[in-house]
């Protein structure tokens, strides 16, 4: 496996371990990679973004990115900012946010790093922030996305009919949830192995 570590940096070879995923503050020098990334027609087409992203707006995200209702992390491998993953709406009466992700870096697709990252958004979802559930929509044909979502603990809990347009077609999006007791569960059951 090669895993790229950005421009001009080197690949990490198939027999030298995987860098460590962490999640980060998103900071105003993650601005670039995030436009760039939201430009890739496969990161936009998952997404189901509207308009294409600025660097002026992306900034501005970015500055708002920490508050009672959006918690933003930059994900690093190493330390190549490769992705990004939100909670946004969140709600701490009722204990719920939505997750939203994304690898950007093509090359780092594909090697666990969104399911790890996935799991550190829970973690700080469930640990940090004190929340009950987690929910997300998916489009139906992003069966990689909901495999990995399934993996940590999500359940199919809805289905939105039509309610995605994906290269101009209209698909099923998926609402999917996971519950703090839940990701407890699985974890018990790990330590116990």
């Amino acid at each position: 496996m090669s895993l790229a570590r950005g421009r001009g940096r080197r690949p990490v070879a198939a027999t030298q371990a995987i860098p460590s995923i962490t999640l980060a503050p998103l900071r105003p020098a993650h601005a670039p990679a995030i436009v760039r990334w939201l430009g890739d027609p496969v990161v936009s087409a998952n997404l189901g973004l509207r308009s294409r992203p600025t660097l002026v707006r992306t900034r501005a995200f970015i500055a708002g990115s920490n508050t009672a209702a959006v918690c933003a992390r930059a994900i690093l491998l190493g330390a190549h900012h490769v992705g990004t993953v939100v909670l946004d709406q969140i709600d701490r009466h009722i204990g719920r946010a939505r997750l939203h992700i994304y690898i950007g870096d093509a090359e780092a697709r594909g090697h666990g790093v969104g399911k790890r990252a996935v799991a550190l958004a829970l973690a700080l979802a469930f640990d940090e922030l004190d929340l009950h559930k987690v929910w997300l929509t998916v489009h139906e044909r992003n069966a990689g996305a909901i495999r990995t979502y399934e993996s940590v603990g999500f359940a199919i809990e809805g289905r939105h009919r039509s309610e995605f347009l994906l290269d101009g077609e209209r698909v099923d999006e998926l609402y999917m949830g996971v519950l703090r007791s839940t990701v407890q569960v699985r974890k018990s059951a790990r330590r116990r192995r």
